[in-house]
């Protein structure tokens, strides 16, 4: 009897048990569920390209449901997820479920981070509906101040799921993998911007007036850090207002009273420059190090010091206007947009609004003086619409973004906090190779006095193979001019000249100083289709390879470099860095290392690893 007692009393709390279990097991589906909607609902609200400021409501909205039913399924689950991780040999599913206390963690502090920030800015964005009432960033930079602390928490808390997500070892289901793939990578960035927007007051002078050089650099004519400096000016900040804002032709910048130090040696030979002058600051490659140069050289030349240098190609200007929608050129009927941008820049070159001369006037006119005003007229207008909030916050977000990550626009501050993020995310334009795997920089300059470089288009094709106790790389770069060929016979000229036109300018050869940079350490074996090629030490922890070739129009120039790599570059694992030149546009790479393949192209840095080259 006492036995019957004891089994119907086990097997009561077992039908107990099982009970409880499956209503916690309902429980807990049924808030996953709700999560899943949240995160269907959030997916609808992203994939729209740049979604407006009227659309963050609903945002914030749906991270913090988001946020309550992973909570919620966290919490009811926790009797399952302490078994999950003894799990993971259960059949193709197994590392998925071995996983879900990460995964679930993860998304809670996601979806938290989220929603704290934009509870933060939320006052931002009701500012942005004022639109039209004048000064909006200057109203505006004192509440993102105020959202600070807020910022930082919600910072935390990203980093946080970034350091879970770290953990997370697959294989995971496939509908996961890519998705995990594709947070790793944005979830840096979304960083990058809690911190850009934490350094933001002091960037735009709130804590004390900020005046910052401009260079506006020619890609077409291609330099070390993105082009010629073809205009230079200063913007100076107060509280988000613009005091004072100048940008003009860089020839006008020099002061010949004033000493000026000595160009660089490769840069006298080439070009015969007696002295370093401004619009040729930039012959490093690593941007904080030009900056400096030419930060000096405005200061000296024009009685004007800084607190930083902000550089910016053709293509920023494109990506600036595209995400304003448009630009109305004050005076005129004349809408630029990022369709015609580059077209309008070339046309107002050739016969500037402030005059009636053209280029083809260009020796009997005062066209020379004035064919670089339209740049200043440009910036004046594209500042007057971003103080008026007029635009999509989302879109220039996104358009910042590309500009920094392309290295069309570069940054050096003196702030320690900005240039800490800068640096952080290579938007700085250093070099910085990290001296732990392989590096390579291709940087190419232009010294013929022309813009070939508009119809010039490189390929690169790196590879590393076993030689021996070490490694070896062989590098060959393609070039090929697109333009139409001259008549036989003609022969390149390097005489400093303008035109008929600007297309004329890009038709013309191509004289090409490139420098390679690879770890310090590294030996050349040989250089084929380089003349007075030689082996330097470079800026930072580099080797540089460097020489000359000159291309015709309707021409391919191929050139091999070979040579081997310090014992500090590791074949297992192996690693490589390949940093964009800034400036450039996105030539194809191939990247070939032992039996690891890689075909992407160099619109920005790209990392490789491979198990082993061996």
């Amino acid at each position: 009897m006492k036995t019957k007692i004891i089994l119907g009393a086990l097997l009561f709390l077992l039908v107990v048990a099982v009970a409880w279990l499956g209503w916690t097991g309902y429980r807990a589906a049924t808030q996953a569920r709700l999560a899943l909607a949240d995160l269907r609902q959030l997916q609808a609200l992203t994939l729209v390209g740049n979604p407006s400021a009227d659309a963050l409501p609903a945002l914030r909205d749906s991270l913090a449901n988001l946020e309550t039913h992973l909570a919620a399924t966290q919490r009811i689950a926790r009797p399952f997820l302490g078994l999950a991780p003894l799990l993971g040999w259960l059949p193709e599913i197994g590392p998925t479920v071995r996983a879900a206390p990460q995964l679930l963690a993860m998304g809670i502090e996601l979806a938290g981070g989220g929603r704290q920030a934009l509870d933060a800015l939320m006052p931002v964005v009701d500012l942005l509906g004022q639109r039209g009432q004048g000064e909006l960033l200057a109203r505006a930079l004192p509440l993102i101040a105020a959202a600070r602390p807020e910022l930082a928490a919600a910072d935390t808390r990203m980093a946080r799921a970034e350091a879970l997500a770290a953990e997370l070892r697959g294989p995971l289901h496939p509908e996961l993998a890519p998705q995990l793939a594709r947070l790793r990578r944005l979830l840096p960035l979304a960083r990058a911007g809690l911190k850009g927007a934490q350094v933001a007051p002091s960037l735009l002078g709130m804590i004390g007036p900020r005046t910052y050089l401009v260079l506006a650099q020619n890609s077409d004519e291609l330099r070390p850090t993105g082009g010629f400096i073809s205009g230079v000016g200063h913007v100076r900040l107060d509280n988000g207002r613009v005091t004072e804002i100048k940008l003009g032709d860089s020839y006008a910048v020099d002061n010949f009273e004033q000493p000026h130090p000595e160009p660089p040696s490769a840069l006298r030979e080439l070009m015969g420059a007696d002295l370093l002058l401004l619009r040729d600051s930039n012959w490093s490659p690593d941007f904080p190090t030009s900056a400096l140069v030419a930060r000096a050289l405005y200061a000296q030349d024009r009685g004007i010091d800084t607190d930083g240098a902000i550089a910016l190609d053709m293509e920023a200007v494109r990506l600036l206007v595209e995400a304003m929608g448009s630009l109305q050129i004050p005076g005129t009927s004349q809408q630029i947009t990022g369709e015609n941008t580059i077209a309008a820049l070339k046309q107002a070159w050739e016969s500037p609004p402030t005059t009636l001369s053209t280029v083809q006037e260009a020796t009997t006119s005062n066209w020379w003086e004035k064919r670089k005003d339209f740049m200043g007229i440009m910036v004046a207008a594209a500042m007057a619409k971003l103080q008026s909030g007029d635009l999509n916050p989302s879109a220039l977000a996104k358009a910042f973004y590309e500009m920094l990550d392309g290295r069309h626009l570069q940054m050096a501050i003196d702030d320690p906090d900005i240039a800490a993020l800068l640096a952080e995310r290579r938007w700085d334009g250093a070099l910085q190779p990290s001296g732990k795997g392989d590096y390579l920089a291709v940087v190419d300059t232009n010294f013929g006095y022309n813009k070939a470089n508009a119809a010039v288009q490189p390929q690169i094709a790196y590879r590393v193979a076993p030689d021996g106790t070490g490694l070896s790389a062989t590098l060959t770069l393609t070039y090929t001019h697109t333009a139409r060929p001259p008549a036989p016979g003609t022969p390149c000229d390097r005489t400093p000249r303008y035109g008929d036109s600007y297309d004329e300018l890009a038709a013309r050869c191509y004289w090409d100083y490139l420098r390679v940079y690879a770890p310090a350490g590294s030996e050349m074996v040989a250089a084929e289709g380089l003349e007075r090629a030689k082996t330097d030490r470079g800026e930072g922890n580099t080797t540089v390879f460097s020489g000359e070739f000159v291309l015709k129009p309707g021409e391919s120039h191929e050139v091999v470099l070979r040579y081997r790599l310090p014992n500090s570059v590791a074949a297992a694992p192996y690693r490589l860095f390949v940093r964009k030149q800034a400036g450039g546009a996105a030539p194809p790479l191939h990247v070939q290392a032992g039996a690891c393949l890689w075909q992407t192209d160099l619109g920005r840095d790209r990392e490789f690893e491979c198990e082993s080259v061996r």
